[in-house]
């Protein structure tokens, strides 16, 4: 990791939507989905994959400069988020599930080969897509979640004590604390988050807020339900890893145990103050980051 740097976190103007003509709907798997798809056809591909709680608007500080340096953006939104369906079956909402969806998403849209970011919720589509089909996934951009296998196979003590929250979200008591005195536990919870009024209106629709959270982590980590994590090839293509140190629910050890499952070409960036949502609390470092790394891989690419 001796290529990693300190890069500070700037602010960015504010704005509270992305453009509703690019939305469109797309069948995955038999269930709708709301994507997000903005930017030429023929243009370089990065599908985005947002966290949970939140939709597509965590990349709306990204996008336009995204566009704007040539690359065409795709954020499908995970099933029970933004505008996507929102059924009652907790199975559909695993991290698996979540992968599959994925790869409905890009081949509904012809997408053969493409560039994959996200962190939170959005990791495990991110990851397994790169392990499980290298050969379509140009690079690789995660926001702190290092390799799945060095964050869910054998985490660290360390970690173990900071996904507290994964245990406590399993008990149907959890949800009624969440709501209460006005969201009260879930503001403070989320305290480095600053979209929770987008986040809480996704919550107050009907299944909103198991749909677009709780349910991930029951179909996902149930200690006795979930399915047992199955180890990952390891990735071979281009990673550029974005980490912040102050993250709360992501702590560094990942980093060194998801590297030994990392065999391409490297990069670490340490992206200090931006929290566990990378993209959204540090737009502009992030912006300028992704759009230098992606250029360096297109120039590779194009034999530069």
């Amino acid at each position: 990791m001796s290529n990693a740097q300190t890069v500070a976190v700037n602010g960015t103007r504010t704005t509270d939507a992305l453009p509703a003509k690019n939305y469109k709907m797309i069948d995955a798997l038999g269930h709708q989905l709301r994507v997000y798809d903005e930017g030429p056809a023929d243009a370089p591909t990065l599908v985005m994959f947002h966290g949970a709680p939140h939709n597509s608007l965590e990349f709306r500080f990204n996008v336009p400069a995204l566009v704007r340096a040539g690359y065409r953006v795709v954020i499908p939104e995970h099933l029970g988020a933004g505008g996507s369906d929102r059924p009652e079956e907790v199975e559909l909402y695993s991290g698996y599930r979540d992968y599959e969806r994925a790869l409905a998403v890009v081949d509904a849209l012809g997408i053969d080969t493409f560039y994959v970011e996200g962190g939170d919720r959005g990791s495990l589509p991110l990851w397994m897509l790169a392990a499980l089909n290298p050969e379509r996934v140009l690079g690789l951009i995660s926001e702190n979640v290092s390799h799945l296998n060095g964050f869910f196979i054998d985490p660290a003590l360390d970690q173990r004590k900071r996904s507290w929250y994964m245990s406590y979200f399993q008990f149907e008591a959890a949800e009624e604390a969440l709501r209460a005195d006005d969201w009260a536990l879930a503001r403070e919870f989320f305290d480095w988050h600053p979209d929770m009024e987008h986040i809480i209106a996704d919550w107050e629709r009907p299944n909103g807020l198991k749909a677009s959270w709780l349910n991930w982590y029951h179909a996902t980590v149930h200690p006795d339900h979930a399915p047992k994590a199955e180890p990952l090839p390891d990735v071979t293509v281009p990673v550029l890893q974005l980490y912040s140190m102050n993250d709360p629910y992501i702590g560094p050890e990942q980093l060194v145990t998801g590297r030994e499952f990392i065999k391409g070409p490297f990069t670490l960036r340490r992206i200090g103050g931006a929290g566990h949502f990378i993209a959204r609390n540090a737009p502009d470092v992030f912006n300028r980051e992704v759009i230098k790394w992606l250029g360096d891989r297109e120039s590779e690419r194009r034999g530069d």
